[in-house]
């Protein structure tokens, strides 16, 4: 869970999928979806947000709730160690906002903080299916007030982010595990340590030792390159690269050792990734792994659609809504 908790308090963003614009939250076709669902919701509802990570499906619900004067109560509840307010405070405007909502760090779906039947609304976006199924739903379920819902999109075996998370962690893995890179690098810093006091930058630049060692650094990343050339695949292999390029270009006489203190850096970064990217791998539902959902529900008693929610015409997640 660590790596969730690092990702959430480093990373500025409100989301576990977002990439570019990500503080702006949900968008689109995603947004439109959980509107739907949400507007349905009595005035003055309880949502509770699953898996919140920075708030972004719980802020989705409070500014709905702002916009057509329904004074929904938010809570937002994580497994991760989380502080939206705080992570955000250089966004005075984003800041402000998830202040209006309750947020619970380190508290996991099936250790659900609220009472029973006190709950409107549990709302979840890959999260859910995190947890441990039966529990989660027990959970859950006892919260709900009569009535109350449960909606939740899960990770769908055939999305084009499992899909993507896939390459990434063969990726990932192939450079951080099975390749010499971050080793090579942290020889050439080493070898930098100790030689350039004595030669001096110049002395360092024609120094044999450090040609053959940058050679060496320059054909394995050319050697990832081409072996994993394939366009999605190239993009984590090029953002690696670029990583321990930026170090090099900065290094100088007097910050090899943070130079070295880098390089360890990011190598835990991209090993975090790649532990986020597994979970998301482990958490994608098939047709079956989903209906298990329904079936679980239905033994607690209660009756649960499953679908798909496409985006852009192709499985985004599967959605399972449930009234108790």
């Amino acid at each position: 869970m660590e790596h969730w908790s690092k990702y959430w308090h480093h990373h500025g963003v409100l989301n576990s999928f977002a990439e570019g614009d990500a503080n702006s939250g949900y968008t689109g076709d995603l947004k439109k979806f959980w509107e739907q669902h949400i507007k349905t919701l009595p005035q003055g509802a309880t949502i509770v947000d699953l898996g919140t990570g920075n708030g972004a499906l719980a802020m989705l619900a409070h500014d709905f709730g702002v916009t057509h004067q329904k004074d929904f109560i938010v809570h937002g509840i994580d497994a991760a160690k989380i502080d939206p307010p705080q992570q955000f405070s250089k966004s005075p405007a984003l800041a402000k906002k998830l202040k209006k909502i309750t947020f619970h760090s380190e508290t996991p779906i099936e250790r659900s903080p609220f009472n029973e039947a006190s709950v409107d609304a549990f709302v979840a976006q890959f999260a859910l299916e995190y947890g441990q199924r039966d529990e989660a739903l027990k959970a859950t379920l006892k919260s709900l007030k009569d009535n109350g819902q449960l909606i939740a999109v899960m990770h769908h075996h055939d999305s084009k982010l499992v899909k993507d998370s896939k390459v990434g962690f063969t990726v990932l893995t192939s450079i951080l595990e099975e390749s010499p890179l971050f080793q090579q690098s942290d020889m050439l810093l080493d070898l930098a340590a100790q030689a350039v006091p004595q030669l001096g930058a110049e002395g360092w630049a024609n120094y044999p030792h450090n040609k053959i060692l940058t050679r060496t650094v320059q054909w394995t990343m050319k050697t990832l390159q081409e072996k994993y050339a394939k366009p999605a695949e190239l993009n984590y292999v090029n953002d690696v690269v670029r990583r321990i390029a930026r170090i090099f270009e900065a290094m100088n006489a007097d910050n090899i050792q943070e130079s070295r203190n880098r390089l360890a850096h990011q190598y835990h970064l991209l090993n975090d990734h790649r532990l986020r990217l597994k979970d998301q791998l482990d958490a994608a539902l098939t047709k079956k792994d989903a209906s298990a959902y329904v079936k679980a529900s239905e033994k607690l008693g209660v009756k649960a659609e499953l679908d798909v929610l496409e985006i852009d015409g192709s499985p985004f997640g599967w959605t399972l809504s449930l009234t108790k």
